[in-house]
């Protein structure tokens, strides 16, 4: 009878496992024992996932086959991927297959980190805001973690998303820096949000963290208001005359603001300088009386400027605003048209050597137009001079201008060197333009004295 073939014993694996699994492993003999067989296997992991190492005994039965369950555990560390891997060693009654003699299940993690953060104390301006970011469970190798920085207010910092790297330590200390200004601030915060991504999960209850930041500069000093001035309708006299002076921006506290007051014409304004009160509302209303008189005169004005003063500055387009003042009253009636000035003409007398005799006209009164009064030279009955021989003749219109009331007409006289009496000739009113002749004194005399 030949010796029983020494059976081949090989080993293969299932599929892999999650930690906290068990590995299985199936050994085989072929031939299938005449008995059981015992075959030493040795156990050995990659990774720590729990595993029982080392060299055990297997018992493979008649049947051929045996399955070798190793256990692993779930430990709650994140850590690599592993395997776990059986060997078949040498041994007494069978020979280990060259070609299966080992084979190895896979074994997968399950512990993915849950990334927190907190924000650390709150900060001043200038002094930077610190965050902890920490994974629990520690990653088993440096873990890239997305967070986004925001800010409120504006202190300087550098916003937007950036990536953390968690060391194996399991925290990182991430440092926002802040700016030191000078700009008085309401005070503002720095927030870093996780964002989601690949090897993590972030914390439902800490995935944002935010440090405050307060400010450090003082506020600066309240505006000085501007002072402005605007005048109301124009008013009747008897009525007010009203004026709205404004605080630009409002006062923190009312506000004493000095004023000059003038008026155009005279309608009993109280002028003078005045101060007028501007609560904290920014605006008061300054009112004038006119006074209704009898007298008719030219529309008027009232006039408010503002004046320089403490804890203000006057508006270099609005420091001064005017109402009007009309007057109601009717002018009084135009005095009756004047009468005619009468024209009148009186005697004269020269000497033959004078050679020129005047003959003074008058007007009455003055009047606002041009008089014309039209004379002549007229013989007359007795000692009567001759023409052209002891004068001579002339006619014409002696013009008074407006205004005047005296004008002289003048005759040329001929000394004829002829020893001779007295002689005489006259000069009449002919008529009157504007005026109306005098019925006595509408012709005159020119007496001619012989100088012979």
């Amino acid at each position: 009878v030949a010796p029983p073939t020494t059976p081949e014993v090989s080993i293969t694996v299932g599929s892999g496992i999650t930690e906290g699994d068990s590995a299985t492993f199936t050994l085989t003999a072929n031939p299938a024992p005449a008995s059981a067989l015992s075959v030493s296997v040795s156990v050995s992991q990659a990774g720590d996932y729990g595993v029982s190492t080392g060299a055990q005994t297997v018992s493979i039965p008649t049947t051929g086959s045996y399955t070798l369950t190793v256990a692993t555990v779930n430990d709650g560390v994140d850590e690599a991927e592993g395997s776990v891997t059986a060997t078949v060693n040498t041994g007494q009654g069978y020979t280990v297959s060259s070609t299966a003699g080992s084979a190895t299940v896979a074994v997968a993690d399950d512990d993915v980190p849950e990334i927190s953060i907190n924000g650390g104390y709150g900060v001043t301006e200038g002094d930077n805001a610190t965050f902890t970011v920490t994974a629990n469970p520690a990653p088993h190798a440096p873990l890239s973690v997305s967070v986004s920085v925001s800010q409120a207010g504006d202190y300087g910092v550098s916003t937007g998303s950036q990536t953390v790297s968690i060391p194996t330590s399991g925290s990182y200390i991430l440092t926002v820096a802040t700016v030191n200004d000078s700009v008085d601030e309401a005070n503002g915060s720095v927030t870093v949000t996780l964002n989601s991504g690949a090897g993590y999960d972030v914390s439902s209850t800490a995935g944002s963290a935010t440090v405050a930041v307060n400010d450090n500069d003082d506020p600066a000093p309240p505006p000085t208001p501007e002072i402005s001035i605007a005048g109301g309708s124009a008013v009747t006299e008897g009525g007010n005359a009203t004026f709205t002076v404004t605080a630009s921006p409002a006062p923190a506290s009312a506000l004493t603001v000095s004023v000059s007051v003038t008026q155009s014409g005279d309608y009993g304004v109280n002028t003078g300088t005045k101060t007028v009160t501007i609560p904290t509302s920014g605006s008061a209303t300054l009112t004038f009386a006119t006074t209704n008189d009898a007298v008719d005169e030219a529309n008027g004005s009232v006039t408010v400027t503002l004046n320089s003063g403490a804890g203000y500055d006057v508006s270099s387009t609005a420091g001064a605003a005017t109402v009007a003042v009309n007057d109601n009253d009717n002018p009084a009636p135009p005095p009756p048209p004047s009468s005619p000035p009468i024209a009148s003409i009186n005697d004269a007398s020269a000497n033959e050597a004078d050679g020129v005799m005047e003959f003074t006209l008058e007007l009455s009164h003055a009047t606002d137009k041009s008089v014309w009064v039209y004379v002549g030279t007229v013989s007359i009955k007795y000692n009567t001079a001759v023409h052209y021989g002891d004068y001579k003749p002339k006619s014409g219109w002696v013009i008074f201008a407006p205004g005047e009331t005296q004008k002289t007409f003048e005759v040329v006289v001929v000394d004829d060197r002829v020893q001779e009496d007295d002689e005489a000739f006259g000069v009449l009113i002919y008529t009157s333009l504007s005026a109306t002749t005098s019925t006595t004194h509408d012709h005159a005399k020119g007496t001619i004295v012989s100088d012979d």
